[in-house]
């Protein structure tokens, strides 16, 4: 039996979350997932990104969550798997390969890596963070949706590439670099968050993950095992606290804590007099958030094939309101509240959605390893785009 160490770092509005996992390799059985420390840092309540704190106070609260996790596990941390969903986008390329009448094989999916084509999503201002094959065209007309030893003339891929500003990804390196850890790849949050809630039937099937942060909502839709479109939604639990904030006149602590309260009332009992109008203010923003998820949703090319199932996550998904609200405008699909899966651990922890994109990170770094020759030295004098570069070649 081996074990390897995994530490993630999840950057959100109301909160730092760092993990240390253990994968365990045990002949038989496949791998094991034991979350051995955890540390938390929360933000104040008027925390809109954490980015635009100043330096010092940003690395205190870094530092502060490492801190607990590495007490906890009684361990030093070294590198870390970063979420990010500031500055980045979709881009949709189609690869075409030569196959000669020969059967398809894993190498003629992967030869896009060294096609210029994906070499151009490297720019001056761009880097790409994740590419999944989503379709797949046999002789220009025949699509499957597994290529393998179909033997044919030649094979179109259709690639999903999420894109990242190069001043993102610099920045979230820098901060790390100056406190000494390395970061071995920056995750796109949503995705995490996905791939820590959709149990094997849904990944393949065909799913929808509504992720409710803090500041913004976000959709992703997965398909046979495929991340193959995403939206973001520029609202999320902070504007229920605003508009309690500014109906009630009160200030903004306060105001969470109000919503907080409405988070937990169940609307099949009677409601205290006292929290009518705090309700009503309540119940606007959330039937407004879910009419426009709704929207997003059923406007996409992409709904038929995935919203047999919705799962919701994230920092607001505990909303009784907000998850009756879900259920009745989605009645057609499969509704559930989305906790972290495949993970051994503290049942608090795991089972709280707001969890879900911390966790999510550990099940990426699980499935991505990045294989770089040499030593962490040598790896760090790498620019972090050479770095980026290695991990979809090693692919």
């Amino acid at each position: 039996m081996s074990k390897i160490l995994i530490s993630a770092i999840d950057i959100r509005p109301d909160k730092i979350v760092c993990l240390i996992a253990q994968e365990l390799q045990i002949v038989n059985q496949g791998n094991i997932l034991q979350l051995i420390g955890s540390g938390i840092s929360r933000f104040p309540v008027d925390c809109t990104d954490p980015f635009s704190l100043d330096k010092d106070t940003f690395l205190e609260h870094v530092s502060e969550a490492i801190k607990k996790s590495e007490k906890e596990a009684t361990i030093k941390i070294k590198d870390i798997y970063v979420n990010t969903t500031n500055s980045v986008h979709s881009t949709y390329l189609d690869h075409f390969t030569k196959i000669g009448s020969n059967s398809i094989r894993d190498e003629h999916i992967k030869s896009y890596f060294k096609d210029d084509n994906f070499k151009k999503l490297y720019s001056e201002n761009h880097t790409p963070l994740h590419s999944f094959p989503i379709s797949y065209r046999i002789n220009d007309s025949k699509s499957v949706s597994d290529p393998i030893d179909f033997k044919a003339k030649n094979l179109t891929t259709k690639w999903h590439n999420i894109v990242s500003s190069n001043d993102e990804i610099q920045r979230i390196y820098n901060f790390f670099d100056d406190i000494d850890l390395h970061v071995k790849q920056i995750v796109l949050s949503n995705y995490a968050s996905s791939l820590a809630v959709l149990n094997e039937m849904e990944s393949s099937l065909g799913a929808i993950s509504i992720d409710i942060g803090k500041t913004k909502t976000f959709l992703s839709f997965t398909l046979d095992n495929q991340l193959i479109y995403f939206e973001t939604i520029p609202l999320g639990s902070f504007n229920f606290t605003k508009d309690l904030s500014n109906v009630l006149s009160i200030d903004i602590i306060e105001a969470e804590q109000i919503r907080k309260k409405m988070d937990k009332i169940d609307i099949s009992k009677e409601i205290d007099k006292k929290d009518i109008e705090s309700f009503k203010v309540y119940e606007s923003r959330a039937e407004e958030l879910i009419n426009l998820i709704y929207h997003k949703v059923k406007n996409t090319k992409y709904h038929s094939l995935v919203d047999n199932n919705i799962i919701y996550t994230g920092y607001g998904s505990k909303s009784l309101l907000l998850n009756k609200i879900i259920k009745k405008k989605f009645e057609m699909s499969n509704c559930r509240l989305g906790s972290s899966l495949r993970i051994n651990g503290s049942k608090l922890m795991i089972e709280n959605p707001s969890m879900s994109s911390a966790f999510g990170l550990l099940s990426y770094a699980i499935n991505h390893e990045i294989e770089i020759d040499g030593t962490s030295d040598q790896v760090k004098k790498k620019s972090i785009f050479s770095v980026i570069y290695e991990f979809f070649r090693a692919i």
